[in-house]
C-alpha cells in the first residue's frame, strides 16, 4: 500500500524557484456605474476617436464599410513577473462575443511604460508609447460565440516591457491591438471579443448574465527568477487523509478560492513530474492521483497572490 506524507512549509524552497512559473491576470474592476462593477483598462478607440470605456464587447480590425480602423487597448494590473525574468513564451486570451470568420489583420503592441495608467475618455490609446517589438495577428479562423481563442506569442512584447529599467514586479502591463485598412469591403474583418462588463444576450441563446470568466487573461510563462518573493506564503492548508491510502491525496485550497491557481510537483533533481492547472478555483478540496509514483517531491500551489509549499512523500 503507497503512503502519501505531506507537510507544508512556512516558507518557500529555495530549489524550487528552479523551472517554469505562469502568471494569468485578468481586467480587474476600477470602479462602480450605476451599482455595478466596471473598469477602465479596456477600452475601444475608432480611428482617431475613443469610442467606448465601457462596453459589452471589444472590437479589433477592419469596418470596411464604414473606413473604421478599430481598436483596443488593454490594461494588466499586479503583473507578477520579476525585472531579469526570461519570458518564454505570452499570449492574451479572449471569448468571442459574435460567430465571425473574415480576416482581421491586427497588430499587437505592448505599452513601453514602467507602470501604465488605465484609460480615459479623451486620450488616445494609439499616442501612448509602444514598444519596439510587435506580433502581426492574421486572424482567419472560424470564431464561434462565447468560445476561447488567444493571441499568437507576445514574449518578444513583454520580454522588452521586463527588461525596461523602471520595471518592477506588481506593476501594470498594457497592450495596444490595431486593425488596418483592408479597404473598402462588405466583409466584417473586425473581431468582437467580450469585454470586462459583457452581458450574455438572450438574443444570442445567452443567458442574460455577466461572465466574469470570459474576461480578457494575460497568461505569461517566465524562467529564472522566482515570482514567489512577493506573494503572501499559506501555512494553513490541510490534506487528507494524510498518510493517505489509494495513490491519491487531497489539499483544501480555501484560502485560493476564486482565484487562477497552478500546481506543480518536482522531484529532488528539480524536474517537473506533473502539473495541474485550475481558473477560477470554485472547488476548493482537489484530488490529486499520486499512483505509481513512489519517491520524494515538492509541491507548489501559486496564484497570483500567494503561494503554498509541501513536502510530498509517496511510498
Amino acid at each position: 500500500m503507497k503512503k502519501i506524507l505531506l507537510v507544508f512549509l512556512p516558507i518557500f524552497v529555495a530549489n524550487l524557484a528552479f523551472g517554469q512559473w505562469v502568471d494569468t491576470v485578468r481586467i480587474q474592476t476600477t470602479g462602480l456605474d450605476g451599482g455595478v462593477e466596471v473598469s477602465t483598462d479596456d477600452a475601444e478607440q475608432k480611428n482617431n476617436e475613443i469610442d467606448k470605456l465601457y462596453d459589452d464587447d471589444l472590437d479589433i480590425g477592419w469596418e470596411g464599410d464604414e473606413f473604421n480602423v478599430v481598436s483596443t487597448g488593454l490594461r494588466y494590473r499586479g503583473v507578477n513577473v520579476p525585472k531579469g525574468a526570461t519570458i518564454d513564451s505570452a499570449f492574451i486570451e479572449i471569448w468571442a462575443h459574435e460567430d465571425e470568420g473574415d480576416l482581421a489583420i491586427v497588430t499587437i503592441y505592448a505599452e513601453a511604460s514602467d507602470n501604465p495608467v488605465t484609460y480615459n475618455e479623451t486620450d488616445l490609446i494609439s499616442d501612448r508609447p509602444r514598444t519596439t517589438a510587435n506580433v502581426v495577428w492574421n486572424c482567419d479562423e472560424e470564431w464561434t460565440i462565447w468560445e476561447q481563442y488567444r493571441t499568437p506569442d507576445l514574449k518578444a512584447l513583454v520580454q522588452e516591457v521586463v527588461d525596461r529599467d523602471g520595471w518592477q514586479q506588481g506593476n501594470a502591463m498594457a497592450f495596444y491591438l490595431t486593425g488596418q485598412d483592408q479597404g473598402a469591403s462588405d466583409d466584417d474583418n473586425a473581431r468582437d471579443f467580450e469585454g470586462f462588463e459583457n452581458v450574455a444576450d438572450p438574443e444570442d441563446g445567452g443567458d442574460g448574465l455577466h461572465h466574469p470568466e470570459r474576461i480578457s487573461k494575460l497568461v505569461i510563462y517566465f524562467s529564472g527568477i522566482s515570482p514567489v518573493k512577493e506573494r503572501s506564503v499559506v501555512a494553513n492548508m490541510k490534506v487528507t487523509p494524510n498518510p493517505a491510502a489509494g495513490g491519491y491525496m487531497r489539499v483544501a485550497l480555501d484560502a485560493f478560492q476564486g482565484e487562477d491557481v497552478s500546481l506543480k510537483l518536482t522531484d529532488l533533481s528539480g524536474r517537473t513530474v506533473r502539473t495541474w492547472k485550475w481558473e477560477n478555483l470554485r472547488e476548493v478540496s482537489l484530488k490529486l492521483d499520486l499512483d505509481a509514483m513512489p519517491g520524494i517531491y515538492a509541491l507548489e500551489v501559486v496564484s497570483a497572490n500567494k503561494v503554498g509549499v509541501a513536502k510530498v512523500v509517496v511510498q
